[in-house]
């Protein structure tokens, strides 16, 4: 089989091209199943240490093993107030997106997996004190990953000011970004900028 090269286009043109350096989420294409097991497993045994250890007088008060037999049958929409199943909740979603979209997944997979750490929070773990809440189930994973993306792109920004209060911001907006082998790194991106020049050389084999 004769390997052809043939040149369709070679234009040069005024288009203003210049390499900036940005801080960029990098995706794992492909992530071991073992991987996938593992992070859930350290995001669950966070929520756990989080659970055990903020909601110690509640657990003494109103947590029981019978609790934990029933509860999960019969899962309903709470009376919380705004601050708790909102804002508590949104803040715990983000926490579980930022977390996997660290670990390499994209957007909707992190989403995906923050629906999966919020269904076992709920059914498995507050149980123990009281029934699953089928607003939280739909807000925390929801809001906080809007409030995820918006938290990784203020990071982003901050960080590509390569300063240190810029880069201490970034961290206190994403700090997962700052955990070891995290898929953040700069890069250089081809930006627009006036007064340069560039060439378009395209070759399809």
């Amino acid at each position: 089989m004769l390997l052809r090269a043939m040149l369709l286009m070679l234009m040069f043109f005024a288009v203003p091209v210049f390499a900036d350096e940005r801080f960029v989420h990098v995706e794992r294409t492909q992530i071991p199943t073992r991987k996938r097991i593992e992070y859930f497993g350290v995001k669950y045994a966070v929520q756990w240490t989080f659970y055990l250890t903020t909601q110690y007088e509640t657990i003494q008060d109103h947590g029981s093993f019978r609790n934990w037999q029933k509860n999960p049958l019969s899962p309903h929409f709470d009376r919380d107030n705004f601050e708790n199943n909102v804002i508590r909740h949104t803040l715990a979603g983000a926490s579980y997106y930022l977390f996997y979209r660290s670990r390499g997944y994209s957007e909707s997979q992190a989403f995906l997996w923050s629906n999966l750490s919020s269904l076992a929070f709920e059914f498995t773990i507050e149980t123990f004190t009281e029934r699953p809440s089928y607003q939280d189930l739909a807000l925390t994973p929801t809001l906080g990953t809007v409030a995820g993306i918006g938290a990784e792109k203020l990071s982003a920004y901050f960080h590509e000011k390569k300063v240190l209060p810029g880069r201490i911001l970034g961290f206190l907006f994403n700090p997962y970004s700052v955990l070891p082998r995290a898929s953040y790194e700069f890069r250089a991106i081809p930006v627009i900028r006036e007064g340069h020049f560039g060439a378009l050389l395209e070759w399809r084999y």
